[in-house]
């Protein structure tokens, strides 16, 4: 029996990993091989997740502090909205739907200050992606990446930006790889995210046509 084709498709990894980067270009070729796709992100720009971007920036002139518990359940509600509101309709009008961050993310990032059963329980609504690219990547060459591309823009510092909870990151992203077999999760594919970006693309893109895309 014919496995189904991928059609809902997420990009992980730490900041600088070059999640964001890769998710447009894939998004380019397979428009190039005749696919309609859809490219999106969490927390997403939708209601909840223009909020929960609002709450993880790091502004010294308006300290806040967010109880991690409180922002955890901001990503989840997110997560079941931006399903609700634009992931699932495109998958069911047989489109591809990229996304920049997903579950993984928040069992890796809010499972730094809350329980890591409980954050996946609060999760356990959202649908599994078919395909989940990982991107594995030293948490110093992610802080070298962001600092030069900071330097250029005026992108907001967040509240994960320090080198210490980046290398937590990096180590969670590792566990997941690590576990996911014994775990049963489905599809999790390892990126050598230090190699060039074109090289990643191929990488990713051949994983891609293999699987039928």
């Amino acid at each position: 029996m014919t496995e189904p084709l991928p059609r809902f498709l997420v990009f992980e990894g730490i900041d600088g990993s070059g999640t964001t980067t890769q998710c447009r270009l894939i998004a380019e070729r397979l428009r190039a091989r005749g696919h309609r796709v859809v490219e999106t992100r969490e927390p997403s720009p939708g209601a909840v997740g223009r909020l929960t971007r609002e709450l993880l920036a790091d502004d010294p002139e308006r300290p806040r502090s967010v109880d991690p518990a409180c922002l955890a359940l901001l990503f989840a509600a997110d997560r079941l909205e931006h399903l609700r509101r634009e992931i699932l309709p495109a998958l069911d009008d047989g489109q591809i739907v990229l996304c920049d961050r997903y579950v993984v993310s928040s069992w890796v990032y809010q499972s730094l200050d809350c329980d890591p059963q409980w954050v996946r329980a609060i999760n356990r609504e959202a649908r599994w992606p078919d395909l989940t690219f990982v991107f594995d990547l030293p948490a110093e060459v992610g802080l070298a990446r962001v600092a030069s591309r900071r330097a250029q823009t005026d992108e907001a510092v967040e509240r994960f930006d320090l080198p210490a909870t980046q290398r937590r990151l990096a180590a969670g992203y590792a566990e997941v790889l690590a576990r996911g077999p014994s775990e049963g999760l489905r599809d999790l594919v390892r990126v050598d995210a230090s190699a060039s970006i074109e090289a990643v693309g191929e990488a990713i893109f051949a994983e891609l046509l293999r699987r039928g895309l």
